[in-house]
């Protein structure tokens, strides 16, 4: 029986386009040319190296340099989210209508996480912000912050629903027995020069993988994904 839907937060609950996540990778890489005088392709390609060797640029960062994360956490977050985001009263109802308890599931922080919930007008609408802190930095798609999650839930994985936009985070869950849903949003045109900032917008699937039990591209369909999952599988 699914007693619990886990939304992943940038990019999931709004869109790329929005660019934010463009903005916090800029501020990434500046960190990085700041701290070790790197040039901004030297940072950018280690942004990158971090991603898949590491999960995060964070993860890298403590595992070879040992640095504090609240530090780099808080720089990387210091972007004004009302730039690039607008309250969504379609969501809102979207989120109204589950008949679920939902949590959101980030490899970000608490204090960005619920910058975006309240720009967005849906904060009150999750129970809890698991976040890359209460991971203890372990970020997804390890399999130790899954069982975390669900350790603080009380939940077995099949009792959870994970939607995601990020197709390698699926794997894991898949693993625990937590079902989940892959948001693949449409294509977008290359955009200069801040695009090749993000390492993860290189790794978007063109179809549906194996591990995601169903796909959507907007979030706004995510009612409807889910029922038609529970219609299936659960």
């Amino acid at each position: 029986m699914l007693r619990y839907i886990w939304f992943d937060l940038d990019e999931t609950l709004y869109p790329p386009t929005s660019g934010l996540m463009s903005a916090v990778g800029k501020r990434m890489r500046e960190y990085l040319e700041q701290e070790y005088a790197l040039s901004p392709e030297q940072a950018h390609a280690l942004q990158v190296r971090y991603w898949r060797e590491h999960g995060t640029t964070l993860r890298g960062l403590m595992l070879e340099r040992a640095i504090d994360p609240h530090h780099f956490l808080d720089y990387a977050h210091d972007v004004d989210v009302a730039q690039y985001l607008e309250p969504n009263p379609p969501l809102r109802a979207q989120l109204q209508q589950i008949p679920y308890r939902k949590v959101i599931v980030t490899n970000a922080d608490v204090p960005h996480a619920e910058r975006v919930l309240a720009r967005l007008g849906i904060a009150d609408q999750f129970q809890r912000v698991f976040d890359i802190e209460f991971f203890e930095y372990e970020c997804k798609p390890a399999r130790s912050a899954y069982e975390r999650v669900l350790r603080a839930l009380d939940a077995r994985g099949d009792e959870c629903l994970l939607i995601e936009d990020t197709a390698r985070n699926l794997d894991t869950a898949r693993e625990l027995g937590i079902h989940t849903i892959l948001l693949m949003h449409p294509p977008a045109p290359a955009q200069a020069p801040d695009a090749w900032l993000d390492p993860a917008a290189q790794n978007k699937p063109t179809e549906c993988p194996a591990t995601a039990e169903l796909c959507m591209d907007d979030i706004l369909q995510v009612n409807a994904a889910i029922a038609t999952l529970a219609s299936q599988t659960l």
